[in-house]
C-alpha cells in the first residue's frame, strides 16, 4: 500500500537532513537503528533514527516499545528530496508521555529501567493485491533513567532571580466537560469547550540584597481555540506589562497592579492569567518524600477572576529529584479534594453550584539554578448546574470563530466588523457583526470595552443579564432566537444569561468539567540546571 499518512499513537516526526541533491545512494543503506546506540542509557526525549536511504519508495516503518506499537511513519517525497547520503529518518519516543497499558484502562508513563525499542520495515507487496508485507526488523535495547537515584539530602528550595534574565515560558490548556459522568451530554469522551495557547515573558528587573526581585510578567502571545477554529491574538491587544516584587518562597509583596486585560478573558471562559504566579516553595528544608501543606493555593479556575478564586491548603509531597528539560528537578506534587467555601463557581462561563474539587499540580525546580522548569496543572469540578448542557455544546460547536487576519469563516451574513477593541477597562475581545442575510446588530459598549451584553426585543432567551465592562459577546438582532457568545461561536456553554431556549424551570443536572495547563520553560532561555 502506497503511504504518505503518518498514523501515530503519539511521538513526533523529524528528520536529520543536508542540503545536497537526491543520490543514488538512495534506498541502498541496510535497515537498523542506527542512534541510540545498543545498550545505551537514555532519558526524556529518545531520537531514533534508521537510514533513510534504507526506506524504499512507498515504504513505512513501525515503531514499537516493548512490544507496543507506537506510531508508523513513512517518508515525504519533500523529505526525500532534500535528504543527502546519510540522511536519517527520525522518531522521537517521548519517555514522560503516558500511554495506555495493554489489557487495562490505565495509561502510565514508561518506568526507568531497560526497555526494547523495534523497528519494522513495511514494503509494497508486488501485484495488484495492494498492502504491504514486513521486509526487514532492528531492534535494540536501552535503559531508561530519568530519575535521579543520588540522594543529595535535605534541599532549600528557594527561586533564584539573575539580574537581566530573561526567560519564556510557553502555556498550552483546555477546559472541557467530561464526558459519561454528565447528564444531558451524550458524549462518552471529554468534550473540549475551550483550548488556549500562550507565551509568557518573565524579565528580572531588579533584584534587592534580601533575594527579592523586581519582576515583569508580559504575555506575548495567545491563541485560543473554539467551536473547531484558533484565534490569535495581534499582540497590541493583549495586556500590558505586569510588575511585582517576589521573594525566593514565590511570595509576592508587591502586588500588581489591576490587571486590565484579564477580565475580558476570564469573562469568556479563556484559561489566560498574564503572571507566572511562582508556586510557594516550603519555608525548612526538606527531603524526599517529605511532606508540608501550602495555605492560600489560587486553585486557577478559567472563567472565575483571580479576585474570586477560591484558596484552599494543599498537600504538598517531595516525591523526588527527577530529569526536566535536561535539568536536575525537584519534583514536587500538590494535591486537594474537597468542597470550597464558595457554593457555586464559575467554570469556563458554566456555573456549577455545591462543586466538589480535585486539584493536582506537579512542579519541576531545577534547585540549583532555583529556576522553575515546568508546571502541569489538572483541576476537575463536579456539581450541579442549571445550564443546558446538550445544547451548550451542539450549539458552541456549530459556527466558526473569528480569524483576527481574515475576516470571519462562518455563516452568510457574518462578517468581522474590525479587529479587537480597547476601551478604558482595557482589552474588550473581537467585536463581532451578526445579522441575518446582510443585516448587522453592532455590540453594546460598556464602561470597558465591548461587552455590556442586554437582551434586545424578541430573544426567546429568559435571561437578560448587563454585562458592562466584560468581554461578554454581542446583543442579537430582533427576532433572534440565539445570542452572539465570545471568539465568534453561536452560542458559548454556560455563558451567563445567554442560554438558547432555556426556561425558568430547568432542572438541574450533574456536571463535570476539567481544566489541564502545562506551563514550560522554553527552550532558548537558558539558564544552568
Amino acid at each position: 500500500m502506497h503511504m504518505r499518512a503518518v498514523l501515530s499513537l503519539g511521538g513526533s516526526l523529524l528528520l536529520c537532513v543536508g542540503l545536497a541533491p537526491r543520490t543514488s545512494a538512495q534506498n541502498t543503506a541496510p535497515f537498523t537503528i542506527r542512534f541510540p546506540p545498543d545498550g545505551a542509557t537514555v532519558r526524556e526525549k529518545v531520537p531514533i533514527r534508521v537510514p533513510l536511504a534504507s526506506i524504499p519508495e512507498g515504504a513505512y516503518v513501525a515503531f514499537s516499545i516493548d512490544g507496543q506499537f507506537r506510531v508508523a511513519l513513512a517518508p515525504t517525497e519533500d523529505q526525500r528530496r532534500k535528504a543527502g547520503p546519510g540522511g536519517m529518518f527520525e522518531y522521537v519516543w517521548d519517555t514522560k508521555e503516558t500511554v495506555k497499558i495493554l489489557g487495562t484502562n490505565k495509561e502510565e508513563a514508561p518506568a526507568d529501567g531497560p526497555h526494547k525499542i523495534s523497528a519494522v520495515l513495511y514494503v509494497p507487496k508486488s501485484g495488484t493485491a495492494g498492502g504491504a508485507t514486513a521486509a526487514d526488523t532492528s531492534e535494540i535495547t536501552v535503559t531508561l533513567e530519568n530519575k535521579i537515584t543520588t540522594d543529595p539530602g535535605p534541599l532549600l528550595l528557594r527561586y533564584t532571580f539573575p539580574d537581566g534574565a530573561n526567560r519564556t515560558y510557553s502555556r498550552t490548556g483546555t477546559t472541557a466537560i467530561v464526558g459519561g459522568v454528565t447528564q444531558g451530554l451524550t458524549a462518552t469522551g471529554d468534550v473540549e469547550l475551550i483550548g488556549q495557547k500562550s507565551d509568557l515573558l518573565l524579565a528580572v528587573e531588579d533584584v534587592y540584597k534580601n533575594g527579592n526581585a523586581i519582576v515583569r510578567n508580559r504575555l506575548t502571545r495567545l491563541a485560543v481555540k473554539q467551536g473547531g477554529q484558533e484565534v490569535v491574538y495581534p499582540q497590541q491587544y493583549l495586556p500590558k506589562s505586569i510588575y511585582q516584587e517576589v521573594d525566593p518562597l514565590g511570595v509576592v509583596h508587591y502586588p500588581p497592579r489591576e490587571d486590565l486585560g484579564s477580565d475580558a478573558f476570564y469573562e469568556a471562559g479563556i484559561p489566560v492569567s498574564t503572571t507566572l504566579d511562582l508556586p510557594i516553595l516550603p519555608r525548612r528544608e526538606v527531603r524526599i518524600g517529605d511532606t508540608w501543606e501550602t495555605p492560600d493555593v489560587v486553585l486557577d479556575i478559567p472563567g472565575t477572576p483571580p479576585d474570586k478564586q477560591p484558596k484552599v491548603t494543599v498537600k504538598s509531597t517531595l516525591e523526588g529529584l527527577e530529569w526536566e528539560g535536561n535539568h536536575q528537578t525537584a519534583k514536587i506534587v500538590q494535591a486537594y479534594e474537597g468542597t470550597p467555601k464558595e457554593k457555586s463557581i464559575v467554570f469556563g462561563n458554566i456555573v456549577v453550584e455545591n462543586p466538589q474539587i480535585k486539584f493536582k499540580r506537579t512542579i519541576y525546580l531545577a534547585y540549583r539554578s532555583g529556576t522553575l522548569i515546568k508546571m502541569d496543572r489538572t483541576i476537575e469540578v463536579s456539581g450541579t448546574t442549571s445550564e443546558v448542557v446538550g445544547a451548550a455544546v451542539g450549539g458552541a460547536a456549530g459556527m466558526s470563530g473569528p480569524s483576527m487576519t481574515g475576516g470571519m469563516a462562518g455563516s452568510a451574513g457574518m462578517m468581522s466588523s474590525m479587529p479587537p477593541m480597547l476601551g478604558p477597562g482595557g482589552m474588550s475581545g473581537p467585536p463581532m457583526m451578526m445579522g441575518a442575510a446582510g443585516s448587522s446588530s453592532m455590540p453594546r459598549l460598556g464602561p470597558g470595552g465591548v461587552g455590556g451584553m442586554s437582551m434586545p426585543r424578541g430573544s426567546t432567551s429568559s435571561r437578560a443579564p448587563t454585562m458592562g465592562g466584560r468581554l461578554g459577546g454581542m446583543s442579537a438582532p430582533m427576532g433572534s432566537s440565539s445570542m452572539m457568545g465570545p471568539m465568534g461561536s453561536s452560542f458559548v456553554p454556560g455563558m451567563r444569561g445567554t442560554t438558547t431556549g432555556m426556561g425558568t424551570g430547568v432542572a438541574k443536572q450533574k456536571i463535570t468539567l476539567r481544566s489541564t495547563t502545562t506551563t514550560e520553560l522554553k527552550p532558548e532561555s537558558k539558564t544552568a540546571s
